[in-house]
């Protein structure tokens, strides 16, 4: 195989010979390392020979008395010879051939399905504060597991945004995040209470009060009435409002002393590569990763030409330096951390209009290397449910 791809590269020749002393110049190729095969005689002397060496033939031949004549020429440095020769053709094959790659590696199309047309606007909005617009070049953007996740932290609107790249189509798959409407009641009805609680304060549009301030509710009790009116004049309606109630909660948050764990230092040195059917070449970075400890990122843009996807690719390799920090807490430390984290778990969990009043830690020890924090929460929020008035409640 190496031998014919040698003489594609070198290019060769076949020539015949003529003369009374051809056979001489078989001698003089010998002794001059002058590669010749496939050596035939008929009427003249027929044989191949590499192209550089019928160069240098003409001399010797004139001096035994002998002359040759090319009869077929193979190999690369023809070919390119007439490439050369039909430049403005080949120049125009080479712009095609580079427009056509252009064009299939540009983005040409954003499909967006799932969204309403208010969040399918800020989508497209926020794509192309990213550069994802038609025209840009598809290996000048981020991967699109990036364009996912940057996409769905912008967004608050969704759930989830699901992205793929299909030839030159970058398409949306969106989740929106399906918000509980308001339901209008269609009957009376009466507020309840929800939960066990101190009352604090109400703010009632319609219906009779049955609670008061500072008042202890058990979970189920009657807040506000749908009936309204005396004696003959009762009548029902659809209790509306807010009780704010006092309710008590209890987190237990759990902190190791000592923990190990990788952090990146901020150094970091980049390898570029061109992958050429899977083999992987050098182009950028040279020399080995003198960190003893280190992370690989790997960025892989490939290439297509109109829907077919070329076996290249232009690989980035991130080589992160990252060390081994051990971080140690002393009790009282640990304790103020734990009592951060309940504090942004006791927030995650509340309402928007509910707020914590107060919090304090009710125990703490220390058990296996970890302290173990229970707190105790004192929240306002609003206690009141509906009930439907049924029959004659």
């Amino acid at each position: 195989m190496t031998k014919i791809w040698t003489k594609y590269l070198r290019g060769t020749v076949k020539i015949t010979v003529e003369g009374q002393h051809a056979e001489q110049f078989l001698n003089y190729c010998l002794n001059n390392n002058i590669q010749i095969w496939e050596v035939s005689r008929k009427e003249h002397l027929v044989l191949h020979m590499y192209t550089d060496d019928a160069l240098k033939i003409r001399v010797p031949l004139r001096q035994i008395g002998c002359k040759f004549k090319v009869m077929t020429r193979r190999g690369a440095p023809f070919i390119a010879k007439r490439m050369i020769s039909r430049s403005g053709f080949v120049a125009g094959l080479g712009i095609f051939l580079v427009l056509v790659f252009l064009l299939s590696n540009m983005v040409w199309n954003i499909e967006v399905t799932g969204a309403d047309p208010k969040t399918e606007h800020h989508l497209r909005k926020v794509v192309n504060e990213m550069g994802i617009k038609r025209g840009k070049l598809l290996f000048r953007l981020p991967d699109p597991r990036e364009i996912q996740y940057l996409a769905t932290e912008k967004m608050d609107e969704v759930t989830w945004i699901g992205v793929t790249l299909e030839g030159t189509t970058f398409h949306f798959k969106v989740v929106q995040k399906e918000l509980p409407e308001k339901i209008e009641s269609l009957g009376p009805q009466n507020l309840i209470a929800k939960k066990k609680a101190f009352v604090t304060n109400m703010f009632v549009e319609q219906g009779q009060v049955k609670v008061e301030r500072n008042q202890l509710v058990q979970k189920g009790e009657l807040l506000v009435s749908g009936n309204i009116g005396k004696d003959k004049n009762v009548r029902t309606v659809a209790a509306k409002g807010k009780v704010f109630g006092e309710v008590w909660y209890r987190t237990d948050v759990s902190v190791p002393l000592k923990t190990t764990f990788n952090t990146l230092t901020g150094n970091h040195n980049d390898k570029h590569y061109v992958s050429l059917f899977g083999w992987n070449v050098p182009v950028w970075g040279f020399g080995n990763v003198d960190y003893k400890e280190f992370e690989v990122m790997e960025d892989v843009k490939t290439f297509r030409m109109l829907k077919w996807e070329l076996p290249i690719a232009y690989i980035k390799k991130g080589i992160h330096e990252s060390e081994s920090v051990s971080r140690e807490y002393t009790p009282k430390k640990a304790v103020e951390i734990a009592k951060q984290m309940a504090d942004e778990e006791m927030e995650s969990h509340l309402e928007e209009d509910a707020s914590i009043k107060s919090g304090k830690i009710l125990h703490h020890a220390i058990d296996n290397g970890k302290v173990n924090v229970s707190m105790y929460y004192k929240v306002i929020e609003n206690i009141a449910e509906e009930q439907p008035i049924v029959g004659g409640d």
